[in-house]
């Protein structure tokens, strides 16, 4: 009977830390992940917020900083190309300030005079790409050069007769 006895020592089972390994990797990943997406959504709620009124006032201090800014587009959409890719140029009035817009990129859908967009990117020294089509151009030597757009609106929607009110004091003021 002694020779029935198999004393062979029985294999090992894993060892705990390659077992816990895949759950601790998919953990990292997803707090990666997490990490990723409040960084850029912060870093997008960061961008402060000017009426061009404000930005064309503040425009030493806001520098080469990205901003976002809003205001309503004037007559005179000029569709052109800047370093090989569509762009959309127009001037933007608030408050009796005007400030010309490069918009790099496809413009929002409903983007159309009197109708207030809200815009990102930063002010920029030099020439405007297409300002001969502007009607009522800033021409100030600086433009908005921006990336981003949205175009405001609410439900209270306006007959065309105060959209064109909008747009007639605005280009008073300029």
């Amino acid at each position: 009977m002694a020779d029935d006895l198999d004393l062979t020592p029985a294999p090992s089972r894993p060892e705990a830390s390659r077992r816990r390994a895949l759950p601790t990797l998919v953990t990292l990943l997803v707090v990666a992940a997490i990490v990723g997406v409040l960084v850029k959504t912060l870093g997008d709620a960061t961008l402060v917020f000017h009426e061009v009124d404000a930005a064309v006032e503040l425009r030493t201090e806001l520098g080469d900083g990205r901003f976002r800014v809003v205001g309503t587009p004037l007559p005179g959409l000029v569709e052109t190309v800047v370093e090989g890719g569509s762009a959309v140029v127009f001037t933007l009035c608030s408050a009796g300030a005007l400030a010309d817009v490069v918009h790099v990129g496809d413009p929002a859908e409903l983007l159309q005079p009197g109708v207030p967009v809200v815009l990102q990117g930063t002010w920029t020294a030099g020439s405007v790409p297409g300002l001969a089509g502007l009607a009522t151009p800033a021409d100030d030597g600086w433009h908005l050069r921006t990336d981003h757009m949205v175009v405001k609106h609410d439900n209270d929607y306006r007959v065309e007769q105060g959209r064109q009110a909008d747009i007639e004091s605005c280009s008073a003021t300029g």
